[in-house]
């Protein structure tokens, strides 16, 4: 009898002492979600400081200035500091956290100071980037040390939890020995528990590292099966972040976790490795039908993006590597890797959405990195040299003016063409760079040959997109361009007709103002893309230069005869000098003469030449040296237009 109450007693205690357990444990759980939450608020708001106040910047040097915003980040750093005010931010007493609280104060106050100065004198913008970029690193400093603090605060619950769910599962041990069918019930909790601890928290996807122990294991049971593996992301997802707030993000994860796990198979998986890039390891029997599978998903998320009030979708960037297209046996980490390069290689824009593995992508971005290495040592080094293509007048088969092309040429004297090295400067945005070493190098030989009484003729510079829209383009161009003290008309700023359909009224104003500054304006490519002969009836442009791609069959086809021929008698009778690149044979230039083509360029008459050729060709062509020496005039319009230039 006593031995029974001994365990009844025995086995009351025990179950107090598990219920005492659930207690603290539960309270420990709710400290821990309290203060996760607490944390994630601070650090969304520190991160919300940073970005806010990068776009701060941006407005100002943009000449939009945002006060509102000053006073809004004045608040939230306020509240940071002291823990009250009306976002409710709790104070963090740590050392280190709030010496870099301070320190982002204080580097918040130089900036405000920088700014107003920005204000007054737009001279003071290099000061203003540096007091940003120093800002920029305090914030990250001050999240960064947040997020050490709050890792180590949860880190501590964690242990104790630990500890404490520890001592709980000796007490449900004790408890399940009395009753086997809980140590069952228990068995099928720590199946799930496993689960869960290699899942993602936010998509319920699997962590990289399980996904990658588990897909190994499919790769390894193939049992006669092809298996794919996938690399994705959304193109430009941070603007998705920083326009409609991260919980939309984060939305847009989850549910593409949720339609990608529809289409897992039972023998397929699929995980998140970070942000919003994912992995998939599919089954297939025709790489038709990965394609269709994957279309399908990112059918659906877009479908779902547009469902939203913003209606805001964007584009799945998705590589593919399958385990059959490469030779040697690899793991479920090469396959991964090997997906993401043909990932990249859809990043870069050269191919489709969805992009196959194949070795040239792989030594493709290995040539581009090896570009991308050497380019700016390549700059600074003056490794990129001028070439000059002749325009000719057909009317009198001379040199009328020339376009500045720029080839790069390395130490050991090898080639790189443009076609090779452009594409990478444009897709890192360092083009403008060397936009402005082409057009600096042109303004130095000009100069050069005014100097020396050689004949100058005016030269076209071509410039990117980027450096187009750039805030400050005319103004640097002019600056170098007096620098070098160019007379205004020798001088001409090419862009492509692309540029025409980005921002009309932006691309409009910086037109006036190259013409005001006295350079010559042309359209590059026209009829490349999206031709419109409209839009260069609204644009004071001085030359149009047609794509050769008008002129390819103009030896046999009439009716492409009559569209040149039309679209020269239109041009002309606004004013505009036309001249039709690419032209190879003088069936070509008998053709163009006749509907009174103002210049040609094209290897008929000569093919881009180093500088040194250009001006040996341009002393032979003047005849006794001096004799036809300085600055030479364009013809037709390009001319009148020059006459009606104020001096300068």
């Amino acid at each position: 009898m006593r031995t029974r109450t001994k365990k009844r007693l025995y086995g009351l205690y025990t179950i107090l002492g598990f219920l005492l357990g659930i207690a603290i444990l539960s309270g420990l759980v709710f400290q821990s979600v309290y203060s996760a939450q607490s944390y994630g608020q601070l650090i969304n708001y520190l991160g919300l400081v940073r970005g806010t106040t990068q776009r701060l910047v941006k407005l100002e040097l943009s000449g939009t200035p945002n006060d509102e915003l000053i006073e809004y980040l004045d608040s939230i750093l306020s509240n940071l500091e002291s823990g009250e005010g009306e976002f409710g931010l709790d104070l963090v007493e740590d050392e280190d956290y709030l010496e870099c609280l301070y320190t982002l104060q204080e580097q918040w106050e130089d900036l405000k100071a920088d700014i107003r100065a920005y204000r007054l004198d737009p001279s003071f913008e290099h000061a203003l980037l540096a007091s940003s970029e120093t800002y920029f690193d305090a914030s990250n400093e001050t999240v960064f040390t947040a997020e050490a603090y709050m890792h180590g605060e949860l880190h501590r619950l964690l242990v104790v939890t630990g500890v404490l769910i520890a001592g709980i599962v000796l007490v449900w041990l004790l408890l399940f020995m009395l009753n086997f069918k809980r140590v069952l019930h228990l068995e099928g909790l720590n199946r799930d528990l496993n689960d869960k601890a290699g899942r993602d928290s936010l998509t319920h996807a699997y962590t990289l590292d399980r996904f990658k122990d588990v897909a190994q294991k499919l790769l390894e049971q193939r049992r006669g099966r092809q298996y794919a593996v996938f690399y994705m992301d959304f193109a430009d997802f941070n603007y998705i972040n920083d326009v409609f707030g991260y919980s939309w993000g984060d939305k847009i994860l989850a549910q593409y976790a949720s339609v990608l796990s529809e289409d897992m198979a039972e023998d397929e998986a699929f995980g998140r490795v970070n942000a919003d890039n994912f992995v998939a390891l599919r089954s297939y029997h025709t790489k038709e039908e990965l394609y269709e599978r994957q279309a399908d998903v990112d059918r659906k998320i877009t479908e779902f993006m547009l469902s939203s009030r913003d209606k805001h979708a964007l584009v799945v960037r998705c590589g593919i590597c399958c385990a059959e297209d490469v030779t040697e046996p690899l793991t479920i980490d090469s396959l991964i890797d090997r997906a993401n390069y043909a990932r990249k290689s859809v990043k870069a824009g050269t191919r489709e959405g969805y992009c196959f593995y194949d070795e040239g992508i792989r030594l493709q971005l290995r040539a581009e990195k090896a570009i991308e290495h050497d380019m700016e040592a390549a700059l600074r080094k003056h490794e990129f040299i001028v070439y000059y293509q002749p325009k000719v007048s057909p009317e009198s088969d001379r040199i009328t003016c020339s376009e500045a092309l720029v080839r790069w040429r390395k130490p050991d004297g090898q080639m790189i063409q443009p076609g090779q090295f452009i594409p990478v400067f444009e897709k890192n945005h360092s083009i403008p760079l060397l936009d402005r070493y082409v057009f600096e190098s042109v303004c130095i030989w000009l100069r050069r040959m005014l100097d020396e009484g050689k004949p100058a003729l005016p030269v076209s510079v071509n410039v990117s997109c980027l450096q187009f829209y750039s805030s400050d383009f005319v103004k640097t161009y002019r600056e170098i361009r007096d620098r070098y003290r160019i007379p205004r008309g020798l001088l001409e700023i090419e862009f492509t007709e692309t540029i025409l359909f980005d921002d009309w009224h932006v691309m409009n104003r910086t037109v006036k103002q190259l013409k005001d500054a006295g350079f010559i304006c042309s359209i590059d490519d026209f009829g490349k893309g999206y031709s419109s002969l409209s839009t260069v009836k609204n644009l004071d442009i001085d030359v149009l230069k047609l794509d050769a791609v008008f002129f390819q069959d103009t030896g046999t086809l009439e009716k492409d005869r009559q569209l040149v021929a039309g679209i020269i008698h239109m041009v002309r009778q606004l004013g505009i000098t036309t001249v039709a690149e690419g032209i190879e044979t003088w069936e070509q230039v008998e053709f163009l003469r006749g509907i009174r083509c103002d210049l040609i360029q094209g290897y008929v008459y000569y093919k881009p030449m180093p500088q040194e050729e250009y001006e040996a060709l341009l002393i032979n062509e003047s005849g006794e040296y001096g004799r036809d020496a300085g600055v030479r005039q364009p013809e037709g319009s390009a001319k009148r237009y020059l006459e009606t230039c104020p001096a300068g």
